[in-house]
């Protein structure tokens, strides 16, 4: 295949309008092209758009998933789905107007509330089924390209893939704190560092049935620190941030930048589910709320 160095393309127009298009190779060489589209981008191809995912992540020793681009968010007014403009993008406090004409983004959902995103109940027996988020057509996405991972799954992430414990740190992109998970294959970009929260002495704890406990009072949000060009960076080498968003009980939103909490599919008792949680002291891989919580949603889609 010839590599082209510089293309020229001489338009020859005639007395019917007609044209003819010259492309001038490197190695002298013409080719004539009778006619030239402009395309628009699938959005497959274009990396600005919901689909293109994050990273590659194992979520079984089968299995690799890409993570959404940002946080769930539902419009009550105009029943619109979408992604958070960017990995960092939380509501806060805002989501305490949820009702079903609220005119504005909500972002915090109880246990499997696809079908009604609204819902604010706090008697966890509301909640009997899990209806994922994923049904929704979500911006330009079609209805179930997306879905909620099982606690198995998020589980596989934090502690069974290869390398899975030098794969995760508490931090902070431009003033924002949360969670940062890298992908399976992952080389720090040049430029910026990161330390696994994981590798930082004898601080860190190993628990499989809770989490990784640190033990201090120290804030460890502060650990891994980006400014917004660094996490470009970052970003584009595949890492997940997951922001520490705080949680809705009712219409009351508490703990927003203190804690974040991301829901699984999997349930627990008649009352609860499993999600995943962090605050500047630890991160909790598995936790069991009560199904009325209104937490995160974050999304992946199969490869």
């Amino acid at each position: 295949m010839k590599k082209i160095f510089m293309a020229i393309i001489a338009l020859m127009m005639t007395i019917s309008a007609s044209a003819q298009f010259y492309i001038y190779f490197s190695d002298g060489t013409v080719a004539k092209v009778d006619s030239i589209s402009m395309i628009t981008p699938t959005e497959s191809e274009d990396p600005s758009i919901p689909s293109a995912g994050i990273g590659a992540f194992s979520v079984s020793a089968s299995k690799q998933v890409t993570f959404s681009p940002g946080n769930l968010q539902y419009h009550p007014a105009n029943n619109e789905w979408r992604f958070a403009e960017s990995q960092t993008d939380h509501i806060g406090s805002a989501n305490s107007n949820i009702s079903a004409t609220y005119n504005g983004w909500i972002d915090l959902f109880g246990w499997g509330t696809g079908n009604a995103p609204t819902k604010s109940s706090n008697d966890n027996s509301d909640y009997p089924t899990f209806v994922d988020w994923g049904i929704n057509k979500i911006g330009n996405d079609a209805p179930n390209t997306w879905r909620t991972l099982s606690m198995d799954e998020w589980m596989y992430i934090f502690y069974d893939r290869p390398n899975a414990q030098s794969l995760f740190a508490l931090g902070s992109v431009s003033g924002v704190y949360g969670t940062i998970v890298l992908p399976d294959n992952w080389t720090t970009p040049a430029g910026v560092s990161f330390v696994a929260s994981t590798n930082r002495g004898l601080h860190w704890v190993y628990d499989p049935y809770g989490g990784y406990y640190y033990n201090s009072n120290s804030n460890n949000f502060l650990h891994n620190t980006y400014t917004l060009e660094q996490w470009s960076k970052m970003e584009q080498a595949g890492a997940m941030f997951l922001p520490a968003s705080g949680y809705r009980r009712g219409t009351n939103v508490s703990f927003v930048q203190e804690r974040g909490f991301c829901w699984a599919s999997t349930e627990y008792t008649e009352d609860g589910a499993y999600n995943v949680a962090f605050l500047s002291e630890a991160l909790y891989p598995q936790t069991r709320p009560g199904r009325m919580s209104g937490f995160s949603v974050r999304l992946v889609k199969d490869l």
